[in-house]
């Protein structure tokens, strides 16, 4: 249940984000199918159980939380998001980070490295992590390395910590330890 409860106020939420407004109209019965073609995820609450008192509810949670605000314009109540709403968003956003994994390497390794002030231990730590977490694997304490573009990524998550200016993202070749980098990603020598 607590799943579907995540899903559905993520969904409100990015609805939101991307420049929706929800009137009260909302509230009315089968409005909510409407909406139906932005909460495409398949682990997404269906529809069918998706109803007027839940949506409520979820609108109301959002509001409590400050992730929404409620406002009267031309006589109607609509739901706008705010900026604390944005940033849970953003979380959301990091949680779902995915490295993709091409079938044709290019024989370049991207190497991401950092050199991040003891200040920000709390953010490096976090960094370390997430970059463990999203499949790159660990070279040393702060260098780490995966075979396909992920540059993309990397500046998503170096903005969400705040370290940008501390990380550094290149692309090489490495032929000292490239057997055990191949390995560990299950690649092929190039020939």
């Amino acid at each position: 249940m607590k799943d579907k409860f995540v899903y559905s106020i993520k969904g409100i939420l990015k609805f939101l984000a991307l420049g929706g407004v929800i009137a009260a109209a909302i509230m009315a019965p089968n409005a909510v199918s409407s909406f139906k073609f932005l909460f495409r995820d398949e682990n997404f609450v269906s529809w069918k159980n998706f109803n007027r008192k839940r949506t409520k509810q979820y609108i109301g949670y959002l509001v409590k939380k400050k992730y929404i605000k409620r406002a009267r314009k031309n006589g109607k109540i609509e739901y706008k998001i705010t900026e604390k709403g944005k940033g849970r968003i953003t979380k959301y956003e990091l949680n779902e980070i995915r490295l993709s994994k091409n079938k044709n390497w290019d024989g370049k390794w991207r190497i991401v490295t950092f050199d991040i002030p003891e200040k920000y231990k709390q953010a490096r730590d976090a960094v370390t992590q997430k970059l463990k977490k999203i499949g790159m694997f660990q070279l040393q304490k702060s260098v780490f390395v995966y075979p396909f573009e992920c540059k993309k990524e990397i500046d998503f998550v170096s903005d969400y910590f705040g370290v940008y200016d501390h990380i550094l993202y290149l692309e090489a070749k490495i032929f000292d330890i490239d057997t055990k980098l191949l390995n560990e990603f299950g690649l092929k020598r190039l020939k």
